[in-house]
C-alpha cells in the first residue's frame, strides 16, 4: 500500500495538503474549546434536561 502512495508521480501534493488541512481544523477547534467560557459550558450542557420554560423574549 505504501508503494502505491510512493508511485503517485506528483499527487504527494495533495496528500500533504489533505493532512495540513485536518491537522489545522482539528487544532482550531482545540483552540476554540480550550477559550470556551466554562458558564457557557454548563448551561449548554442542562438544556436537554431543564423542564420547558418559557425565554425572556418570548411572549406568555
Amino acid at each position: 500500500m505504501f508503494n502505491q502512495i510512493k508511485d503517485l508521480a506528483g499527487g504527494e501534493f495533495y496528500l500533504i495538503t489533505s493532512l495540513l488541512l485536518f491537522m489545522v481544523f482539528f487544532i482550531i477547534v482545540g483552540i476554540y474549546l480550550l477559550k470556551l467560557n466554562k458558564q457557557h459550558i454548563e448551561i449548554m450542557g442542562l438544556l436537554p434536561i431543564q423542564e420547558n420554560q418559557p425565554d425572556e423574549h418570548e411572549e406568555d
